[in-house]
Parts: C-alpha cells; structure tokens; sequence
C-alpha cells in the first residue's frame, strides 16, 4: 500500500513525458513559422517585381500584349532573379494590369503533407492625374537644313503621338511649338488691322507696342513713329516677330517674365522693322531702297538725324511727330510712293530671303498651348531652317507660352500643383548676334544692331564677346523659368562647343535634364526618354 501511495507521488519524470508530448507540435510550429516568414518574403520580392513590370508598361503606353507580356517576363525573371509559373498581363485604357503566381517550396511543410505553397501578387500602373503643359522649343537655323531637321520633326511628332496615346483626358495634355532663329515669331495675327483709308480698323494686341512708345534705341526711325505705319507706308505686311525687350532700371524684361502693361511702354514688345541698310552688298544683307549715304551711328543719333534718315522712305516736306499710328500713317500718306526691292539677298550662302522690311523674319509663327495636336503636327512638319541662333529669345517665348500672364495667358497658375510645366529645347549651335564687318557692327537681330548698345550697353565688341553675352542672358533666363516652375529639357545636336554644352547643361533643370547629341539619329531615342521622364505614373492596386 505504502509503495503504491509512493509510485503515485512520484513525479520526477514528468518534465520528460511532457517535453515528449509537446515536442512534435513545438516543432512543427516552429516550422511553419519559418515557412511563413519565407513566404512572405518571396510574397514582399514578387510583389516588388511585378509592381515594377506594371509601371514600365504603363510608362510605354503603346506596346501591344505580346510586347507587354515579353517585358514583364523580363522584368520579373531576370530583373528580379523569381522564377515565375505564370504571368498574366492585360492593357485596359492605359491601365497596365501584371499578375503573377510560383511555387515556393515548403521547409516544414511535408510534416502536413504540402510540399509547396503558392504565391501570387497583382499590381495595376495608372496614369497619375497629372496635366501637362509642354512647350516645344525648336532650333529652325540655317545650319538645321536637311537631315538634321528632319530628323528632328520626326523625333517630335514621335513624341506628339506617344503623349496622345496614353489616353488622358483631353485638358491633361497640350501642347505648344515655338520655332526659334534670330527671332521669334509671334504672328501676324497680334498687329494691327489698317483699312484702306489708313486708319487703324483694329488695333494691335494691348501688348504690342503699336504706337511706339517704348524707348527702343534705333539707327533709323524717330521715338514714337510707329513700325506699322512704316510697314503699311511700304505696302508690306508686319510678318510677326518681335524684338527682345530693353532692361528698364531694375526690371530685367529681356530675362523675366514680366506682365506687359500698357502703362509702361518698357514692358510691351517692340514689333520687328528691318530697316533700309546702305547699298553696300558687300557689308549689308538687306539694301532695299535706293540711297547713297549711310545709316547713322545706332543710339547716339539724334531725332533730327533719324528724321533725316527718313528721307530714303520717301518724306518730303516738314517732319510733325506723330502722336499714334493714325497720325503716323497720315504722314507717309504725303510722302513720295518708294518701291522695295524684294529680290533674294545673296549675302548669306544658306539665306536667299527677298529682301525688305520683313528681312530675317522668316520662321514659322509659334503656336501657344492648346489640345489640337493636329495643329502641332502641321506646324512641326512645315519647319524651314533659315537665320542665326538666338537661344535667349526661344527660352524666353517657350517660358511666356507657358506662363498664366500675358501674352498669352494660356498655362495654368503656378499654384496648381496638378500642372507640369516643361520645356524641350533643342539647339544644334552656339548663340550668334550676328556680328559683321561693316559701320553697324552686326546684321539686323531681336536687339537692333551692334551700334545700338541693346547688349549690355556694348557698341562694339568681338564676335567672343557677343556670344558670351548672350549665353549669360540665356542661362539668367532659364534660371528665372526654373524657379517659375518650369522643368526644363535641354538637347544639344551635333554642336561640338563647350561653353555651350556647359551653358546648355547648367539651363536644364538638372544634369539628368541635358542630353548630348552627337549624331541626329539620336533624336528620336532622347524624345522618347523624356517622354518617359516626364509621365508621372501611379499604383492603383
């Protein structure tokens, strides 16, 4: 009896049975933790992977399913090292859809009689609700004849029809195209309309300098006679580009985006006049009227020699000032009829231009943003290349197409963070004022000539000189549009100059903004990266 009460008692080995019971549970709980906790890892990397494939196919846009399905095999399988059993991809209005399962081996799943345990992740890429304003800046000199420009053209249609194809709703997308040379054409549209009676019928855009009172230093016509007058005096019509405006004490309108006001003639753009240049075909691009004296001395004229100088127009008689365009065009109305001269000028080898008023406005009018991409195609595809390279005068109209303010008054404020603004601006030459050998210093530019002092109040200076000049205001320029808002793109093409390629680097919004274009071949491939560099994507799922 007391044995039995004592074997009863007795609990020493009981530690052990219960280690043995609880150890097989123990044991296959720990090891399902070890296959959950590897699960989830290859479920973490898989995810990754297929949310990567999603958005590269969304990014592209416009590949078919076959393509789409070969990039996601590649992104996740090589990228990502998974060895996938099934991928499944389906593109639904630019929804980009990736699906995606394996097989994943089990430690301690055999104790349950499963061997492996399937993964699968989805992820669906959309198109951010972004819009986009897009402003096309495009080099249209001379030295861009021929395969240089087509290629361009082509590399920005291609970009045109990839941005359309994404399928975003019709004001997330526009764009706007601004032809660039020696100037910048603004159109015709924006001047006056004169009757045949000679009065102004419509007049000019508010900011537009119809009646000359902006103090613009000039070697041929007298403060406030209006260049319509002179135009319509001429029987030739205002072709549409402006001048660069003149700095007024503090206020740096050739670099910012200031708002025209007709209140400060110092901020309204000065329409281009070519003026009659002496008849030397030797030092002069542009003689178009009969003369034997020469042009005066830029911005130390006087009125009285600039009223002089008018006499190879055709005054006669007293000269009255002018107060607006009517009485400036009932002036020429009393003056002898002169007939322009319109043969080519043979100045240039590459410019065969007819010669007169409208001498080096040659470029395709801008168009300003807006959602008929047929419009751009059309203006894209009838690009000519003619004239110099004035770099400061395309960034600053691909800047003011951007702009909420007048001119054009078309982008969104800048305090709609929906909107990307950007800028693509392509050169494929250094900056050029022109600079000849002759008594004005300088062919006809944005900035008059030479001898007008509208370069840093420069008179005469190298050809080294005027470039850098101008380099510096094109980079204070882009400077300005940038802290704007304005992302900017910069392309240089088949241009070996260094301080170009610096300056051009320095514009862009960021090292990864500037591309260099040794061949033209590569145009197409660089539009189609900042295509991808600029659609913002999203994961939905």
């Amino acid at each position: 009896m007391n044995h039995t009460s004592s074997f009863l008692k007795d609990t020493s080995g009981n530690f052990a049975l219960v280690f043995g019971i609880l150890a097989v549970p123990v044991m296959v709980a720990g090891g399902l933790a070890v296959d959950y906790v590897g699960l989830s890892v290859e479920k973490s990397k898989l995810q990754n992977a297929v949310d990567s494939a999603a958005l590269l196919i969304a990014r592209a846009g416009d590949m078919s399913e076959t393509q789409a399905m070969k990039l996601a095999k590649t992104t996740i399988t090589t990228n990502y090292g998974i060895n996938v059993a099934k991928v499944a991809v389906s593109m639904v209005d630019g929804d980009a859809t990736v699906k995606a399962s394996m097989d994943q081996a089990l430690v301690f799943g055999g104790f349950m009689g499963r061997k492996n345990a399937a993964v699968s992740a989805e992820a669906t890429a959309t198109y951010a609700y972004t819009k986009y304003e897009i402003a096309l800046v495009l080099d249209t000199t001379g030295s861009m004849l021929g395969g240089k420009l087509t290629s361009l053209q082509n590399a920005v249609i291609g970009l045109v029809d990839g941005m359309e194809a994404l399928g975003l709703n019709k004001e997330q997308l526009k764009f706007a195209v601004v032809p660039y040379a020696g100037f910048v054409n603004v159109g015709p549209e924006y001047g006056p309309t004169i009757n045949g009676a000679g009065k102004v019928k419509k007049p000019a855009a508010a900011w537009i300098d119809q009646d000359a009172k902006a103090p613009i230093p000039q070697s041929d016509l007298p403060s406030d006679f209006s260049r319509f007058a002179m135009f319509n005096h001429l029987k030739v019509e205002w072709p549409g580009c402006v001048e660069t405006r003149v700095p007024a004490d503090k206020i740096l309108h050739d670099v910012k985006d200031t708002v025209p006001d007709i209140t400060d003639p110092k901020s309204l753009f000065t329409p281009f006049f070519a003026i009659d240049e002496p008849d030397n075909k030797w030092g002069y691009p542009n003689s178009y009227l009969p003369d034997g004296g020469k042009p005066v001395k830029g911005n130390k004229a006087t009125e009285a020699e600039k009223q002089d100088q008018l006499a190879r127009y055709g005054k006669t008689g007293e000269y009255k000032k002018p107060k607006n365009t009517d009485d400036a065009i009932a002036l020429t109305g009393k003056w002898k009829k002169v007939k322009v001269d319109n043969s080519p000028s043979n100045f240039y080898s590459n410019k065969k231009d007819p010669k007169g008023p409208g001498f080096g406005c040659e470029m395709e009018p801008l168009v300003p943003l807006t959602t008929d991409f047929s419009k751009i195609r059309t203006t894209v595809k009838a690009l000519e290349a003619n004239g110099s390279t004035n770099m400061l005068e395309g960034v600053m109209w691909g800047w003011r197409v951007l702009s909420d303010r007048e001119p054009f008054a078309q982008g969104a404020p800048k305090s709609d963070a929906s909107v990307e603004k950007i800028m693509i601006f392509l050169t494929d030459g250094q900056n050029s004022f022109g600079n000849l050998n002759n008594d004005l210093g300088s062919a006809y530019t944005s900035m008059g000539y030479l001898v007008d002092g509208r370069l840093d109040g420069m008179t005469a200076a190298n050809i080294g000189q005027t470039n850098n000049a101008l380099d510096k205001k094109t980079k204070a320029a882009c400077e300005n549009a940038k802290e704007d808002g304005v992302t900017i793109y910069t392309i240089r093409l088949e241009e070996a100059d260094v301080g170009t390629g610096k300056m051009l680097e320095e514009c862009a919004t960021s090292s990864a903004h500037y591309f260099d274009a040794p061949s033209r071949q590569q145009l197409t491939p660089i539009f189609d990266a900042i295509k991808k560099g600029v659609v913002k994507l999203r994961l939905t799922s």
